[in-house]
């Protein structure tokens, strides 16, 4: 994974926006949301730990997929009547950067994904990792992440809760150890497994 261009400076809305966010901390999601995502149970988990006074935000940045009418009006009601959810249709890359650089943590609630490359993301800027407990998210990240077993909302409120006490304490497993290549490296793969006729990986 190529790192994205870090000379660009966040306009003064994003750098405002950024400033907000960072009040108290926050967990990103990245990517479109639609029904396989998980960002229903997300919202409905976080929603409990806000009732309970935790304060922790969620931001969510990607545009409204093929979600019910009724839940693309909560997200945006809640957005907009909730100071710890943020949704975010459209951020430049500088400010994506920014985003993962700052957050608690970066999850993916997917309830089905073919790689998950918000992860790989995130872990290039040092987020630490949230996932669904998946066979292809074990593959992607092994031990640089923290898993979640629930399939509700208050289910993982509780299991939110333990996480937030390795946040507090420093002892999140560590992003870092998640090794990725970059486009480049991938490209040579490729064009080697084909001219060799190469069809597995080393």
């Amino acid at each position: 994974m190529e790192s994205r261009n870090e000379n660009q400076p966040l306009s003064g809305l994003e750098s405002q926006l950024l400033q907000t966010l960072q009040s108290q901390p926050y967990l990103l999601m990245v990517g479109t949301i639609e029904p396989r995502k998980g960002h229903e149970q997300v919202l409905n988990a976080m929603e409990l730990l806000w009732s309970q006074g935790y304060k922790l935000s969620l931001v969510v940045v990607g545009s409204i997929g093929w979600v019910s009418e009724d839940f693309a009006d909560r997200l945006k009601r809640t957005s907009r009547d909730t100071s710890s959810f943020c949704l975010l249709n459209y951020v430049s890359d500088s400010m994506l950067q920014s985003l993962y650089q700052n957050a608690a943590g970066t999850m993916m609630a997917s309830l089905g994904e073919g790689f998950g490359l918000p992860l790989i993301e995130a872990a290039n800027y040092g987020s630490p990792l949230l996932a669904r407990d998946l066979p292809v998210f074990r593959e992607v990240c092994g031990d640089a992440a923290w898993y979640f077993h629930s399939t509700d909302g208050r289910e993982l409120a509780g299991e939110l809760t333990q996480w937030l006490k390795l946040y507090e304490t420093a002892s999140l497993p560590d992003s870092s150890r998640l090794h990725w290549k970059s486009w480049a490296q991938s490209a040579e793969e490729l064009t080697g497994n084909i001219i060799h006729q190469k069809w597995y990986l080393d």
